[in-house]
């Protein structure tokens, strides 16, 4: 396969999920510890953010040379050293109107189209997340108003 296979699976999906449910939870006896817990949290998932919209951008330049390859593959049209290279056989002329049929069934194309939604997704989760985490600081203050007006000072 022509691109990188040290591609996040939906298990780290999963996994960064998992991690934020532990992370999601606020101990409402100790404000004080969640609001310091804040920062560290947000720098977790923007490095999260950060390597993972990297590793998108790295795919998508990846993905466009591998769609050009397989283009030339599937007309016709890919050189003998190229074909060596990454192990195929000469592939016999395809009509131009039937390309697309063929780009969007190939099995490395696919994968490569798996690879840069699982970056996507974990992308916009991080991207949720670090939302959440700024709204933090005044959800903490809104249950401690509510903790004094339950208490009965007003």
């Amino acid at each position: 396969m022509i691109l990188d296979t040290k591609a996040p699976s939906t298990a780290q999906v999963d996994a960064l999920l998992d991690e934020w449910k532990k992370d999601a939870a606020m101990d409402r006896l100790e404000p004080s510890e969640e609001l310091r817990k804040i920062g560290s949290l947000h720098s977790k998932y923007l490095t999260i953010l950060s390597a993972h919209r990297r590793a998108f951008q790295d795919g998508e330049r990846k993905y466009a040379k591998l769609r050009r390859i397989k283009y030339e593959y599937y007309s016709g049209r890919l050189d003998n050293d190229t074909l060596k290279k990454y192990g195929w056989s000469p592939f016999p002329f395809t009509l131009k109107a039937d390309m697309v049929t063929y780009l969007d069934a190939d099995s490395d194309i696919l994968n490569a189209k798996q690879v840069l939604g699982v970056h996507a997704e974990i992308v916009e989760l991080s991207q949720s997340i670090i939302k959440e985490l700024n709204n933090r600081t005044w959800q903490l203050k809104e249950v401690c108003g509510w903790e004094k007006f339950i208490g009965g000072a007003h």
